[in-house]
């Protein structure tokens, strides 16, 4: 965690230098999550409040380097199946620690539709000493709609696809014709976000 972190701010530094604007929102809205199987049993994570804040900084022609950080706290519900059926109900905090790319298809309109693309880590934090705090890689896609009445000021409404993956292995083999590898991974569970906030944006002096 501390690696990626180290990484991010010097990403983030090295952008500022050349960036065009600073752009940052805050934002609110509701999570939607669902089931996934582990083991021998499932976990159901309920819907909820999502909160989250964006930094980007346009490297020009609207395309955006952007980190956004997101939380979201709910209630969670396992079942374990075997000899006896466990039963647990607990509060559950996800965080999403992504770096990505948002580009706007009218970047200096009133109205400026875009789209997102973001990967990084997704930390799921039981508020309960029967469960470890568990760190996933997630990738994370989105869209919507900005709305700058002023240059500094602007709304946006926005939909967000959070997805954690767990990987299922990896493997490196070799034969006549050379050597190669591959890994597999699958998505147990996806959040989706429907959420809008306040952007702010400072452009850059020339």
């Amino acid at each position: 965690m501390k690696t990626y972190l180290i990484a991010l701010l010097l990403v983030i530094t090295t952008t500022i230098i050349h960036g065009q604007a600073l752009e940052s929102s805050a934002y609110g809205g509701y999570m939607f999550s669902g089931k996934a199987k582990f083991y021998d049993g499932e976990i159901d994570v309920k819907n909820g409040p999502v909160w989250g804040l964006t930094l980007g900084y346009d490297t020009g022609l609207g395309t955006q380097i952007q980190f956004l950080y997101n939380n979201t706290f709910t209630v969670t519900e396992t079942i374990e199946y075997g000899s006896n059926i466990n039963y647990h109900k607990f509060d559950l905090m996800i965080q999403h620690f992504h770096l990505g790319v948002e580009k706007s298809m009218a970047y200096d309109q009133l109205i400026r539709p875009f789209g997102s693309f973001g990967m990084g880590l997704t930390s799921y934090n039981p508020q309960s000493n029967e469960f470890n705090n568990q760190m996933r890689f997630s990738i994370g896609l989105g869209g919507g709609i900005k709305i700058f009445p002023t240059d500094r000021i602007g709304f946006k409404a926005q939909a967000k696809l959070f997805m954690p993956l767990l990987f299922n292995g990896a493997g490196i083999y070799c034969g006549t014709g050379g050597c190669g590898g591959g890994s597999s991974f699958r998505i147990p569970i996806i959040h989706a976000e429907l959420s809008g906030g306040v952007v702010f944006r400072l452009e850059k002096d020339e």
